[in-house]
């Protein structure tokens, strides 16, 4: 069957963390639409925006339409990297069919596979909106197979509103897949870029304290248990720091329920980035004490002043002992050469710059 018109699909996604999302996929999305719809030739047009999902699609629907319309698209799929909560279960998606239009919230998908997740989720849901559709079916007739398929996903009707169709997780472990998504939507591995003048300080320190026999006589005398619990000690001293100069942690009010639930989901996912982010700082610094060590320090030495035969691990253990007092001694009395690498990693700075750009562009 030859196509026998055009139709526009229009992704409107937030910047950073999902507009990534969203260009990686769109060309997949268009092959996926053309693939399942055989009457018409879709294309994909990706627009990048701020807006405000944390309350989920409803609010904001009449600006969504007027931009649809405005673009003369025939359906609009919205996707967010904020966690949506309604009604005590995690929103993974919405759908209103007067409109055409949808929104995904990216984190609630999971962690794992999630291009696959997002580009197959945005087509179905595409598709789904724009076929015939009678409003008597049931929602398990709507369509997005992506979506009915999973046993992590069940369809529910709003009884009143705008909003056609809402899915959302039907399993016990719905906030674990959101706070695993919301981890890998963050990307704290990029938090060693903000940690870049953190990190100069903790070399610097670490080299005049490397060449201190001091060092080598604590890191003999301390022992693996120890040594390990100074490394602890020093990250979540770092994590800690990072919070408090930085005001990430989310305080909401006694007496809201959803709030407390977001400031919860907020502060974990903050926190757990950011112990990513340190501890691949912390492996990078060892891997260059570690260097500095074979190189710089004599085994001869090294022996005389730990008084038995020094091996590799007796580097190691030198290594080990200058990272984690290097790092408490240096980085934390030094600054962040870039501020943004640190509060991407905080979901509730992200959702109130959001909130004030929206603001301002109104």
């Amino acid at each position: 069957m030859n196509p026998t018109s055009a139709r526009t699909l229009g992704v409107l996604a937030e910047p950073e963390v999902t507009a990534e999302f969203a260009e990686r996929n769109g060309r997949e999305v268009r092959d996926l639409l053309n693939l399942a719809d055989e009457r018409h030739v879709w294309s994909v047009v990706i627009e990048y925006q701020d807006f405000t999902a944390g309350n989920g699609l409803e609010p904001m629907l009449g600006s969504l339409a007027k931009h649809r319309n405005l673009r003369a698209w025939d359906v609009m799929v919205c996707l967010t990297d904020l966690p949506i909560r309604m009604d005590g279960r995690t929103v993974i998606a919405e759908v209103a069919l007067g409109e055409q239009i949808s929104l995904v919230s990216v984190p609630a998908l999971g962690a794992i596979n999630m291009d696959r997740r997002v580009r197959t989720a945005v087509a179905d849901l595409s598709w789904a909106m724009h076929r015939p559709f009678d409003p008597e079916d049931e929602a398990v007739e709507f369509g997005p197979p992506s979506l009915h398929k999973s046993r992590h996903i069940e369809a529910t009707v709003p009884d009143q509103g705008p909003i056609g169709f809402r899915y959302v997780s039907a399993t016990r472990l719905g906030r674990g897949r959101l706070l695993a998504g919301m981890l890998r939507a963050n990307r704290p591995w990029r938090l060693v870029f903000g940690l870049r003048s953190a990190m100069a300080a903790a070399i610097a320190t670490g080299a005049f304290a490397l060449v201190t026999n001091t060092i080598w006589q604590l890191a003999d005398l301390l022992g693996t248990t120890r040594l390990t619990l100074l490394m602890a000690l020093s990250i979540s001293s770092m994590v800690f720091w990072i919070i408090v100069q930085h005001d990430l942690w989310e305080s909401a009010k006694r007496n809201d329920s959803l709030e407390r639930y977001k400031a919860s989901l907020y502060n974990i996912s903050t926190v757990w980035s950011l112990i990513i982010g340190v501890v691949i700082s912390y492996f990078l610094l060892f891997v260059a004490v570690l260097l500095a060590a074979a190189f710089t320090i004599d085994n001869a030495l090294l022996a005389v002043t730990m008084q038995h035969p020094v091996t590799f691990w007796d580097f190691a253990e030198v290594a080990w002992m200058t990272t984690s007092a290097a790092l408490i001694g240096g980085a934390l009395g030094s600054g962040f050469e870039s501020k943004d690498d640190i509060l991407r990693a905080a979901y509730g700075q992200r959702e109130r710059h959001r909130r004030q750009s929206v603001a301002d562009d109104e």
